[in-house]
């Protein structure tokens, strides 16, 4: 990971399709509110689709607090839309088939 993503520090902005083919940059999805953003290898996992499945009772509590969440998947886009609905989330769900997120904060691939 680089060893400027610190607590309290700046997230990057990255600009990423999301599960609508619309172009979303993590700053206008998130706005003034706090949010989570989860990295997740894509819905071929059973741990992330277990895990996304557990966020749907989180993300009750996170809209009532005002929070955002958003999902970086690394599925392509009709992948992406196939995990967002298959766990029945309601956040944005974006599309990183080129793994730019994962390479750009230096994230070793999965063994």
């Amino acid at each position: 990971m680089r060893n400027d993503i610190t607590p309290g520090a700046r997230f990057p902005d990255y600009q990423l399709t999301d599960h609508t083919a619309t172009r979303r940059k993590l700053s206008e999805l998130q706005a003034a509110d706090p949010m989570i953003v989860v990295l997740s290898r894509g819905g071929f996992c059973p741990k992330d689709r277990r895990q996304h499945e557990g966020l749907i009772e989180l993300y009750r509590e996170m809209e009532v607090g005002y929070c955002r969440l958003v999902t970086i998947s690394t599925d392509n886009l009709s992948e992406t839309n196939e995990y967002r609905s298959g766990v029945g989330a309601h956040w944005p769900f974006l599309s990183d088939a080129g793994r730019v997120v994962q390479k750009d904060l230096d994230i070793p691939a999965a063994r």
